[in-house]
């Protein structure tokens, strides 16, 4: 019990600033057409790219204190793959909407542990139980209502993804990325950033979780 309270609390700490940091970047990408455009000019690029320079500005501020390239190479991923949504993404109705409901979800959390409810009823099991997986939204991209991705296609580029090094995640996650937006399934950019900022130490569990998610979900759906 007392090694499971200081990381559930971590997890916590964790989970907040992740959330915070990705909600940021989307309010600023709904209000500042000009710094959207810089964050999207450094998706599939790496820290010391020339087009990453403007990002420096907008992000550094917001990186954890101390953290070092891969943990900041990581938030600069999901900041650019935030701001390479379509236009509409950004409608300032459903952002108001969905920022209210975060906060709505974050102040409940804050009130279950205020109330000493146990750490495990409060804590989903496992390692990083931040949100539902990339592989999850693959896998809910092929059962999507009128979805034009097929089962086949998205088992292909969930198997590429999890084979992935740190260099390659960040450079195939972008084509994923557009694929499962294109069928108006919604991404947990906080558990995103949470996987990639894991992945120089712990790709193995989370490609396991990434694939187990979408076979989970995809189990029933027709077959190619």
């Amino acid at each position: 019990m007392t090694f499971q309270a200081p990381e559930a609390s971590k997890r916590q700490r964790n989970r907040a600033a992740y959330a915070a940091f990705t909600e940021h970047i989307e309010r600023l990408c709904r209000t500042d057409p000009g710094a959207r455009a810089a964050l999207r000019a450094g998706l599939r690029r790496d820290l010391d790219h020339p087009r990453t320079r403007p990002m420096h500005r907008l992000l550094t501020p917001r990186l954890p204190e101390g953290c070092d390239d891969k943990t900041a190479q990581a938030h600069y991923t999901v900041a650019a793959l935030i701001a390479a949504q379509p236009r509409h993404t950004f409608s300032p109705d459903q952002g108001d909407d969905e920022d209210t409901a975060d906060e709505h979800v974050a102040a409940e959390e804050q009130t279950s542990l205020q109330e000493g409810e146990p750490d495990e009823e409060v804590i989903p099991p496992g390692p990083t139980p931040y949100g539902a997986s990339f592989g999850a939204a693959l896998g809910q991209a092929v059962i999507a209502k009128g979805a034009s991705m097929r089962k086949s296609a998205a088992e292909s580029r969930i198997n590429l993804l999890t084979r992935q090094s740190l260099r390659g995640i960040h450079l195939h996650l972008p084509a994923a990325v557009n694929q499962v937006r294109t069928t108006g399934t919604s991404i947990d950019w906080g558990q995103l950033l949470a996987d990639l900022v894991d992945w120089p130490y712990q790709s193995g569990r989370i490609s396991r979780r990434w694939l187990q998610d979408f076979y989970r979900i995809t189990a029933g759906a027709d077959q190619d």
